[in-house]
């Protein structure tokens, strides 16, 4: 828990503006794939209004628009998806290159008997083990956390405005 919220301090200090929006894309995107419930509640309502009388082509025309604006929807969250993923990409690899020059800069400073009571082998792991490890984490668990717990959100709501009575029990 307290390296995850240390990583994200670090990046939101380093790369404020962009991280702010990869949230917000982050958000819409989790909050748009959460829609489809809804929208497949107010299709079949309306097919079952008109089932009954068989006016297939009023219901179609009233489901239409919905189609619509659900297709919209998932173009443009395909497209936050699409430029929270390229931007983290950009945003993982900088911050990666800051970490290592560091990680280089308090290596310089480490006395020789260091180097002498450590084999090369433990040294060049944090190098790239480790380094490597932050980055998974960086670029697919923090966005991932983040999108997780919108969609949780965001589905307690819907369901909040269903049916408050259902959603307590």
């Amino acid at each position: 828990k307290g390296t995850f919220f240390r990583v994200i301090r670090t990046l939101y200090s380093f790369f404020p503006v962009s991280m702010i929006l990869i949230t917000l894309c982050i958000i819409f995107s989790a909050a748009v794939s959460s829609i489809p419930s809804l929208f497949m509640q107010k299709v079949i309502a309306l097919i079952e209004t008109h089932a009954a009388d068989g006016a297939w082509d009023v219901a179609f025309r009233a489901i239409a628009p919905l189609l619509a604006l659900l297709a919209a929807l998932y173009v443009i969250a395909l497209l936050a998806n699409f430029a929270y993923n390229r931007a983290m990409a950009v945003v993982t690899q900088k911050l990666l290159y800051k970490m290592r020059g560091e990680m280089f800069e308090r290596m310089q400073k480490l006395p020789i008997s260091y180097f002498d009571t450590h084999k090369n082998g433990d040294i060049m792991s944090y190098y790239t083990n480790d380094i490597d490890t932050l980055r998974q984490m960086i670029s697919s668990a923090v966005p991932q956390c983040i999108q997780s717990a919108i969609t949780i959100v965001v589905v307690f709501v819907f369901m909040l405005v269903i049916s408050p009575i259902l959603t307590g029990i």
